[in-house]
């Protein structure tokens, strides 16, 4: 599918390189657009504001909605995640790429399983069915990058939380040879840089130029 995969940590300068990804893109005469997903979506939303009044289930886990889910609730909180997601997959990504834009995921399912991995504190995540699915769909993309930067450099950059930030980091590590993805250090590279090494892939990939 036509379809440049950039996942990773928050941080990791992924948006800016989408929109430079799409402008290049652009220039080449080709129909290109961004998308993105971020974790929690609709059906899986609207129940997590609901949750986040309870207090017996206040927390960190999730940090859109300050929410911990118990280990008993774990499995179908996974399952609605999924579910809810599908739609978004669907229309932001599966479809405009076969009707033939090149769709640039700032956010793929890969940031999704990496989500829910993390938010359900469940790091065997990755090898539950619904995951593999998902991996197996990013693998499909034309091209995956796993844009990425020292934890140091990322906690500079966003004054997040270092646990949260280590834990994505863990999760994507795994994450990035299943889908055979290019890893893409943005510690010490601008822009620029970051841009030249994603259309040299690109171009392998036989895009037009």
């Amino acid at each position: 599918m036509p379809i440049i995969c950039l996942f990773g940590p928050d941080a990791s300068g992924k948006s800016t390189l989408a929109r430079a990804l799409v402008e290049e893109l652009r220039r080449r005469g080709l129909k290109a657009r961004s998308s993105w997903m971020r974790g929690t979506h609709t059906l899986a939303s609207l129940i997590a504001r609901l949750l986040s009044r309870l207090d017996a289930l206040k927390g960190t886990d999730n940090p859109y909605y300050r929410i911990a889910i118990p280990k008993s609730l774990r499995r179908l909180w996974q399952l609605l995640e999924f579910s809810s997601a599908l739609p978004v997959v669907l229309f932001r990504f599966v479809i405009p790429s076969a009707l033939g834009y090149w769709v640039v995921a700032d956010r793929y399912v890969t940031d999704l399983v990496a989500w829910v991995s993390i938010t359900t504190r469940d790091r065997d995540y990755v090898r539950r069915w619904e995951a593999r699915f998902l991996l197996a769909l990013a693998s499909r993309a034309r091209v995956k990058v796993y844009v990425t930067a020292a934890l140091e450099e990322l906690i500079k950059r966003r004054g997040a939380n270092a646990r949260f930030l280590s834990e994505q980091m863990e999760v994507y590590e795994r994450i990035a040879p299943i889908v055979g993805a290019k890893k893409l250090d943005t510690t010490n590279k601008g822009a620029d840089d970051s841009l030249r090494e994603v259309l040299s892939l690109l171009n392998a990939m036989g895009a037009p130029s």
